[in-house]
């Protein structure tokens, strides 16, 4: 068993490479562009109705949907047709952001008005206020449901698999379906299990930095 498990892990952990390309694309785009939405939602009033339309779309359909629409209907009406990985980093870009922004908004609201009306006492700008004030504030209100997020987007990176892209499950059950053996399953199940792990213990270090100095 140890040699067949040796001989089937390079083609699953090529596609673990690719479920982590994913996972990082989307944590370092979609956390910002969530943040600068919610942020504009907040301090905008009449962006609000829009951002709540596009945040009730986005997370009001099956992210599977999103995948489809964006490899396979988008083309339609687009000039180009776009990579796959493209494809599904751009869909997990959009439906995490609007994920976040709704986060960020929740955080951002409970931060009380005396917040920025004692900034504005003490004479800081406004943007003296958001960096120094509002955003540390934000992060610690939001920590623990971004953590939660993020440990969700592990096990979603799995559904690149619906639009034919290699990652780590569609390459395992291609392994099972011409072996006739589960193992290529387990590995991937594992490999998940110490992503996941490993996203909590990195949580959990943010959480005991920043939680505990309030």
């Amino acid at each position: 068993m140890f040699d067949y498990w040796i001989n089937i892990l390079p083609p699953i952990l090529e596609g673990f490479s690719i479920s982590i390309l994913v996972y990082i694309l989307t944590m370092i785009f979609a956390l910002p562009i969530g943040m600068i939405i919610g942020l504009i939602s907040d301090l905008y009033k009449p962006s609000h109705k829009i951002i709540r339309i596009f945040t009730w779309i986005v997370r009001g359909t099956p992210l599977l949907l999103q995948l489809y629409i964006t490899m396979y209907a988008l083309p339609l009406v687009l000039p180009f047709r776009m990579n796959r990985l493209f494809a599904g980093a751009l869909t997990f870009v959009i439906n995490y952001a609007a994920y976040f922004t709704e986060i960020f908004r929740s955080g951002l609201a409970i931060i009380p008005v005396g917040q920025w009306q004692a900034a504005e006492v003490l004479g800081l700008k406004k943007s003296e206020t958001i960096w120094y004030v509002i955003l540390p504030q934000m992060f610690r209100n939001t920590l623990l449901p971004l953590i939660n997020e993020a440990i969700t987007l592990v096990k979603d990176t799995s559904l690149l698999a619906a639009i034919a892209i290699g990652e780590m499950l569609r390459n395992a059950k291609e392994i099972v379906t011409n072996d006739f053996k589960i193992d290529a399953l387990v590995i991937a199940g594992l490999i998940y299990l110490i992503f996941s792990l490993g996203v909590v213990q990195v949580g959990k270090k943010l959480e005991t930095t920043y939680l505990k100095r309030r």
